[in-house]
């Protein structure tokens, strides 16, 4: 896979990293939710928020040519989600990326007149304005999960701007837009994913030798989740019913530029993701053969249908809304027979890219052109106009320049794409020589005849004739609107008289960049339109046209009312719902029919255990009522015990209150005893202290006397000599021996009294 990418890069060019994607997409949705909080009487400042961030937005993409020229601008923010957000502007995605931003600040320009007689106008312009960098972000994208993001954040918020009026009639189309696109956006989803799985990335690189098996469902999955947001029949039902209800400036955004996110998404599945680097095998050369054949008829069926659905309408819009759906039938066919040439497909690439640019501009300014008609009129209804040519002339003329490129005729701009798709076909009739595909190249001359006949019937009913009564008055255009339609006829027209210098200059380096080569790409080089081929084939359109129209219109042909069981509702719709809900019944009464099978076994279970239940509890009946009796037998014993406790109890507490009675007068008694004693020993302590007193001063008294009988003695001996041997008892004084005596009868009663104490 990541071979194939660097392929890839190598195909088309360097790459070159830049934040300016990032700024270009995320500043208009900024800046749409800061205009969301501007107070409604803020106008001024609304519209020139509005007006400055469309031109910003319109001048950074034109700062991108030089580098996408060269290669790709790349950025990205890898830690998004954690699949990052990645952003590559190649020469394709700048070609879509210039027509939003153009075609945006013009019809942002023309609102401010629209939006004049209108409500909600905060509202209108927050969403247009955050709608448009959604828009760029998926013409931005670098992968297939940013690229699913910004579609969502585009369908949900474009959302908001088809319900603009809210009466029943938008809501009900508000809502089929947003069932629709929410069911392709899981569609995409389901792809990426299943991408993902089969290659392990969601690149927009080459990578269809990596998809085996599962390549058809992915591109079937992407087919839808883009073929609904561009109008490929069967999945265009949205567009007749979103357009009519919408404010014109968001009804040529919706046609002129956002169906085209559905047609690039288609392109860079069918002609990049389902395509190699390398020379294809045999096998999948048949198979992309066989799904750009699916992806033609897909276009021509739609081309038709479209045409056919327009010429019978009477509303203004709705003829357009179809329009836009014939148109981009041309755009899958020209995808369709590149696809399948392979790299001899340059011719179809660059007729279908040719004919985005060229339907974004007649478009976008058709439905300008028929919403200022309505502006002055509030009419939409063809039977109840008429004879504006005379009341506005200048948006007859734009009108009529526009419907000229529609038309194809040469010197405007839808002369040229046409030309190069429908030589395409002619290319793969000479190459391939079936019959199918000289059917789809007679089924795309009788569409443009077709287109030529419902524009001659709406610019007669609009324009040619009287005027009704009620809008026979003086309009009054203002300048911005002039210069709007002004400057798309000027575009128109431009284009249609030089018709090689978008060519050479832009889409021959874009089929370059995807490696065609050939007899195709050598015929792009300095393609002549103006000669006699490409002019003869468009002269026989419109001669066919005429003989289609006038006995039409003479004999009414374009007023029958298609009855209800030609309709696609009826054809594709309704059956398919149908049988979805029988589907649906048929599952629902088959589950319910198996739950009330598993209800009544459960149920017969249910019963057989509460049997079992009512026995064993039927049983533990008759236990408890046993066990019960001799439960109160022992409740009885125990109460007459009980009771013989409590005459025991009431006995020893008497017993027991007499001895604490006792207990407490012995105790009084001990105190009063205590207390006696107590004073008795303090008074012998009292005692015992004077007689130690007393002693003392004996204690004095004696010793002064024995120290002087001692001195007394030892002044004798000096005398005479002391011989210790010969002293005795008779020796003592009986005064001696009284003291003696004495002093052991007090030293025995100090022991006595001391160890009692």
């Amino acid at each position: 896979m990541f071979a194939a990418a660097a392929n890839y890069v190598l195909l088309t060019g360097p790459l070159y990293y830049s934040s300016l994607p990032l700024w270009i997409t995320f500043l208009p949705m900024l800046a749409g939710i800061g205009i969301y909080f501007l107070k409604d009487h803020w106008e001024i400042a609304r519209k020139g928020c509005a007006l400055i961030v469309s031109f910003l937005s319109f001048i950074g993409v034109v700062l991108l040519f030089p580098l996408s020229l060269a290669g790709s601008v790349s950025y990205d923010l890898i830690d998004f989600m954690q699949m990052g957000l990645f952003f590559e502007v190649d020469l394709i995605g700048w070609i879509f990326a210039f027509l939003i931003t153009l075609v945006w600040f013009l019809a942002t320009v023309f609102s401010f007149a629209y939006m004049d007689f209108e409500h909600n106008r905060r509202r209108y312009y927050s969403f247009l304005i955050f709608t448009l960098g959604a828009t760029l972000g998926v013409v931005m994208a670098g992968d297939f999960f940013t690229l699913f993001l910004f579609f969502e954040l585009m369908t949900l918020s474009s959302f908001i701007l088809v319900i603009h009026e809210q009466d029943a009639e938008s809501m009900k189309a508000g809502m089929l837009y947003l069932y629709l696109g929410i069911f392709g956006g899981l569609a995409l989803l389901f792809a990426i994913m299943m991408l993902f799985s089969a290659t392990g990335s969601v690149d927009i690189v080459p990578a269809i030798e990596l998809l085996g098996g599962q390549r058809t469902f992915i591109f079937v999955c992407f087919l839808i989740g883009f073929g609904i947001k561009a109008g490929l029949v069967p999945m265009h039902i949205w567009l007749p019913q979103a357009h009519p209800v919408a404010p014109s400036p968001a009804s040529a955004l919706l046609s002129g530029i956002m169906i085209k996110s559905g047609a690039y998404g288609i392109l860079r599945v069918s002609l990049i993701l389902f395509s190699s680097p390398a020379e294809l095998p045999a096998p999948d050369a048949s198979y992309l053969f066989i799904l750009g054949n699916v992806l033609m008829w897909i276009g021509i069926v739609t081309m038709l249908a479209g045409a056919t659905m327009a010429l019978l309408q009477t509303n203004m819009k709705r003829i357009l809304a179809y329009s836009s759906v014939s148109q981009i039938g041309y755009i899958a066919t020209g995808l369709g027979v590149a696809a399948f040439l392979g790299i001899e497909g340059g011719m179809g690439f660059a007729g279908a890219v040719y004919h985005v640019i060229n339907h974004a501009f007649f478009k976008a300014g058709l439905f300008m052109m028929v919403g200022t008609i309505y502006i002055y009129t509030h009419e939409l209804e063809l039977p109840r106009l008429g004879g504006m040519f005379k009341k506005m002339p200048l948006v007859g003329i734009t009108f009529l320049v526009a419907a000229f490129g529609i038309a194809g005729i040469p010197g405007f701009n839808g002369y040229p794409s046409k030309t190069l798709v429908h030589d395409a076909l002619l290319i793969a009739i000479r190459d391939y020589s079936l019959i199918s595909f000289e059917v789809a190249e007679k089924i795309f001359v009788l569409t443009s005849a077709l287109t030529i006949c419902y524009f001659i019937k709406l610019f007669r009913g609009v324009f040619l004739g009287s005027v009704p009564e009620k809008l026979d008055r003086d309009y009054r255009l203002p300048f911005s609107v002039n210069a709007v339609l002004g400057s798309f006829a000027l575009i128109i027209i431009g284009i249609g008289f030089f018709p090689n210098l978008i060519l050479e200059r832009i889409l021959v380096p874009a089929s370059e960049g995807l490696n065609y080569e050939g007899y195709a790409m050598d015929h792009l080089y300095h393609f002549h339109f103006f000669e006699w081929p490409p002019l003869e084939a468009m002269l026989i359109v419109v001669v066919l046209a005429m003989f289609i129209y006038i006995p039409g219109a003479y004999r009414g042909w374009f007023d029958w009312k298609p009855p209800w069981w030609l309709s696609i509702y009826a054809l594709i719709y309704e059956p398919i719902t149908h049988r979805i809900l029988d589907a649906t019944c048929r599952a629902g009464v088959l589950v319910d029919s198996s739950v009330d099978s598993a209800y009544d076994r459960s149920g017969i279970m249910a019963r057989i255990w509460c049997k079992y239940i009512g026995n064993f509890d039927a049983g533990l009946d008759r236990f408890y009522e046993k066990t019960s009796k001799g439960a109160r037998e022992l409740a009885d014993r125990s109460a007459e015990m009980d009771s013989k406790l409590d005459d025991l109890y009431e006995k020893t507490g008497k017993g027991a209150r007499k001895l604490a009675d006792r207990s407490t007068d012995m105790d009084s008694a001990l105190d009063e005893a205590y207390r006696k004693t107590g004073e008795t020993a303090k008074k012998l302590v009292n005692q015992t202290s004077n007689a130690e007193r007393r002693l003392d001063g004996v204690y004095d008294s004696v010793g002064k006397k024995t120290r002087e009988e001692i001195n007394k003695m030892l002044s004798e001996k000096k005398k005479q000599r002391f011989d210790p041997a010969k002293w005795t008892t008779k020796n003592l004084s009986f005064d001696t021996l009284l003291l003696v005596l004495v002093l052991l009868i007090v030293m025995g009663v100090i022991f006595y009294f001391g160890r009692s104490l």
